[in-house]
């Protein structure tokens, strides 16, 4: 199994984006310099190579489509994108500090053990609650700008939510507002840094308010899809590209995400087998 994090952790952006496109060129024959360049509008042939070789510096417009297509999980594809940005864009020194704050914090949280969240009533609620104070200016919120974004049946779960949240440290309080611990300042994503067991009870807390929307997805399809099918595949070709599927769920989700934002967006997938054929 390929330890993508060590190798962002522990070398220059340039050295970790070139020994990741090899590896996985060793058990995809297909990814290679040509098959990358022409997937992210790259003419020359020999561009990549001379990238590589530190003859030529990788042009900023490239990063995004290029890591996207290693298909890392989020939190190691946005380090990457960020030391590769730091290493060769053109920013100025308070957007260069800016993201050098931002890559310190995700190396940390790399580099730090999984985030284990325990004794929730709701660890669905309990997510939502966790990304919603980025609808707010710098992360910050009272806790009544918190509880008045839902319905007021839900306040009093709202209320346990929030303090579930303290109680784990992923909040603070100070006074009447509320604020991201310092090591969870930039955790849009905090689903993908916590135990399996948390992540196992969040997904089937999400698909179960999904199951809530059903019913009356028809009335809302301007700003809604439900959608479910079922296709046949040959099974070693299926895997082959489930790489490029997670690539381009999240060039998706990166199109659609935001910051500032005033949404928060349900974002459900679920792809797998149901039966295999087995040969006789």
């Amino acid at each position: 199994m390929i330890d993508s994090a060590s190798i962002i952790l522990s070398s220059t952006s340039i050295v970790a984006l070139r020994t990741l496109v090899a590896l996985r060129r060793s058990v995809d024959s297909k990814f290679s310099y040509s098959f990358i360049s022409k997937r992210i509008g790259i003419k020359s042939r020999s561009y990549l190579s001379e990238v590589f070789q530190g003859k030529k510096k990788l042009n900023d417009k490239h990063i995004v489509p290029i890591v996207d297509l290693l298909a890392l999980e989020l939190p190691e594809a946005e380090l990457l994108k960020g030391k590769l940005l730091l290493e060769v864009a053109d920013l100025s020194q308070a957007e260069a500090d800016r993201l050098q704050l931002t890559v310190q914090d995700s190396e940390k949280k790399l580099r730090s053990s999984t985030v284990a969240i325990s004794d929730v009533r709701d660890i669905n609620l309990v997510m939502i609650l966790a990304v919603s104070l980025h609808l707010f200016r710098e992360g910050q919120a009272t806790r009544r700008q918190v509880i008045d974004l839902f319905s007021r049946d839900r306040h009093f779960e709202v209320e346990r939510g929030l303090a579930d949240l303290i109680k784990n440290g992923i909040l603070v309080k100070e006074g009447e507002v509320l604020s991201y611990s310092p090591e969870y300042a930039h955790s849009l994503h905090l689903y993908t840094s916590t135990t399996l067991k948390n992540q196992a009870d969040y997904l089937k807390g999400s698909l179960k308010e999904a199951l809530g929307h059903v019913d009356d997805f028809e009335q809302n399809r301007d700003e809604t899809i439900f959608y479910s099918g079922i296709i046949t595949a040959d099974k070693k070709k299926y895997l082959e590209a489930l790489g490029h599927v997670k690539q381009s769920l999240r060039s998706v989700q990166s199109r659609i995400e935001s910051n500032p934002a005033d949404t928060l967006i349900r974002f459900n997938v679920q792809i797998y087998p149901i039966i295999t054929k087995e040969e006789k």
